[in-house]
């Protein structure tokens, strides 16, 4: 073979590496660890407050706190929050609320609203399943749309369409609420009346609902990044998208200090199941913290991959290496190392899970420590200011104001940790901040609430989370209890009635009129649109009950609240038609699956 013809062997050969780098994960996916759902605080005003579902404390709530399944979130007067489940479906909480989070899978979340107002957006096409729960009725919503849902101290629901559809679920039978309705239900739980009206005065809290939809449809970002990536939009007004070879467009944060580093303007919290996870201080600090990676160029700076386009990514805790340094090497008594660090992992590094099944079975289990020089095996280790690290007594406890930059000569001998991190969490690395919670609420007198989708349970253990089941159930559960998983699709409403039969043909769900009972009881399919009746109050499942009152037209309001003003976007970058194929591991290669 000439020197010409071995050129273009090792091209192609490269070439053809290249391409498989960028269409196999990092690691195969642990099945348990890809079903999970994790959300986020994605905005929050005032008094937030969130009880952790594996403690039951309450702590302060801050922007970028990751949510998991039995969790809670409270707001005190005169607050606010916004939840952000993936890319698609936000849920935003007003004052003196309170919420559970039932479940939280992979494209699946139902919520438990105890009290207060809330809206639900499904601001992008989305195939979840959805379900908030009140004390009387369950709401679906059935496809994009704006969804306000408010619960009462007695347990009365009222629920207004502001943009698209919702179908409303009872034990006795299901009714729609269209397009610029409001429907009010009250009642015996067991069979409970309502009313359709023409929706309600549109007032401050919708108005700061449309500015924040605004604001998030603008978005730029979410054209550079990869399917499964979500909090994008908070990336636009913080830095800006630039092309880089081999990566194609990459993200660079425009404001960030001297010595700024990826992974060290934040705290690692505790989780169940996840382990150690990174919560940052920085308000874009979502998407390129759990997803992606981080390089660094000699004339720009750090720059965040977020992974190769085409590619399902997947959430994880974060996308670092550990390793123990200083005081010896090896297990030992304890820790064995008298400091802990971390690095950002590279495009093309190899992420070794820390969480799941390799935290499992007790602090010793599964802890895979190797002597190696960190510098030769991170390319940002040798970055100069890329190593962060913490005493190792420090990050146990929670105390992270003293974060250090580590120097190479520090970490040339290092524990390598490919599985546990062996440090056990204090109730301080359950915190999201250093903040003392303002806000405990009240108990609820609504301690009961109807599911479509879930029976009743029963206590979850401290430490764990409520197992899924697959039995399709519908009754009362108690506020707090687990919720069964369905695996049934989210109903999509049929369409208007074009004069056959069929479409009008009533169908049957089962219900439980009581816990652990079942029957079959009449389900009113979507009535012909042109339809009318009146607001008389009535029961569900009756004769006469699918009929709407007359629909009201949805226009978005002009003026905009002055309690929250939506950043102004970056300047567009280039289109995503002029990004390049491909280039790079995916950078999200390890965690779990998250639409």
């Amino acid at each position: 073979m000439t020197r010409k013809a071995q050129f273009r062997f090792l091209v192609l050969a490269g070439a053809l590496l290249l391409a498989v780098g960028t269409a196999i994960p990092a690691r195969a996916q642990d099945p348990d660890d890809l079903k999970r759902g994790v959300a986020r605080i994605s905005l929050m005003d005032g008094e937030v407050s969130v009880r952790r579902g594996d403690t039951g404390d309450w702590v302060a709530g801050v922007i970028n706190a990751p949510l998991l399944t039995d969790d809670y979130i409270a707001t005190g007067q005169n607050s606010r929050a916004e939840v952000e489940f993936d890319s698609a479906n936000i849920l935003r909480i007003g004052g003196n609320a309170e919420i559970h989070l039932a479940l939280l899978e992979d494209g699946r979340y139902q919520m438990e609203i105890a009290r207060g107002t809330v809206t639900f957006r499904v601001l992008r096409p989305s195939n979840a399943t959805i379900e908030l729960n009140t004390p009387s009725v369950s709401v679906r919503p059935a496809r994009e749309g704006a969804y306000r849902i408010s619960v009462t101290e007695s347990g009365e629901t009222e629920i207004t369409a502001r943009q698209g559809d919702v179908e409303v679920f009872s034990p006795k039978g299901s009714q729609w609420v269209y397009n610029g309705q409001t429907m009010m239900a009250h009642g015996d739980p067991a069979d409970p009346e309502f009313q359709i009206v023409g929706a309600i005065p549109i007032d401050d809290w919708d108005r700061w609902n449309d500015s924040r939809d605004q604001s998030l449809q603008s978005s730029n970002s979410y054209q550079y990044v990869p399917q499964g990536v979500y909090g994008a939009e908070d990336l636009d007004a913080a830095g800006t998208w630039n092309y880089v070879a081999p990566y194609g467009y990459v993200w660079r944060p425009a404001v960030v200090g001297s010595g700024w580093a990826p992974y060290r303007n934040g705290r690692w919290v505790w989780l169940d199941w996840y382990g150690w996870t990174w919560v940052s201080y920085d308000a874009w600090g979502w998407a390129p913290y759990h997803y992606g990676r981080w390089f660094f160029d000699a004339r720009w700076g750090w720059n965040w991959y977020p992974g190769v386009l085409g590619v399902r990514h997947y959430w994880s805790p974060a996308q670092v290496g550990f390793f123990g340094y200083g005081g010896g090497v090896g297990v030992g008594a304890g820790f064995g190392f008298a400091n802990i660090g971390w690095v950002p992992l590279a495009p093309y590094e190899t992420l070794h899970p820390w969480w799941g099944r390799a935290s499992a079975g007790g602090l010793n289990h599964g802890i895979n420590i190797t002597n190696i020089n960190v510098t030769t095996l991170y390319r940002n280790a040798r970055v100069v200011n890329g190593i962060s690290g913490l005493s190792a007594g420090d990050f146990s406890a929670g105390r992270f104001s003293n974060v250090q930059r580590v120097s190479g000569s520090q970490v040339q001998r290092a524990g390598l940790m490919t599985g546990r991190v062996p440090l056990n969490p204090s109730s301080f690395s359950r915190r999201f901040s250093d903040r003392a919670v303002a806000n405990i609420p009240r108990p609820s007198a609504n301690t009961r609430f109807f599911s479509r989708n879930g029976g009743q349970g029963t206590a979850v253990r401290p430490g764990t989370r409520p197992a899924a089941t697959s039995q399709t159930q519908s009754g009362y559960h108690r506020f707090g209890e687990p919720i069964g998983n369905t695996g049934s699709p989210n109903t999509r409403p049929p369409q208007a009635s074009t004069g056959s039969s069929q479409s009008q043909r009533p169908t049957t769900v089962q219900r439980f009129g009581q816990p652990g009972s079942s029957q079959n009881v009449q389900r009113n399919d979507r009535p012909p649109a042109s339809q009318s009746g009146n607001s008389s109050w009535r029961n569900f499942g009756t004769p006469g009950s699918s009929a709407p009152a007359t629909r009201q037209p949805y226009n978005p309001p002009p003026s905009r609240p002055s309690v929250s003003a939506p950043r102004a976007p970056a300047a567009r970058p280039a289109p995503a038609s002029s990004r390049p194929a491909g280039g790079g591991h995916p950078g999200g290669g390890g965690g779990k699956g998250h639409r």
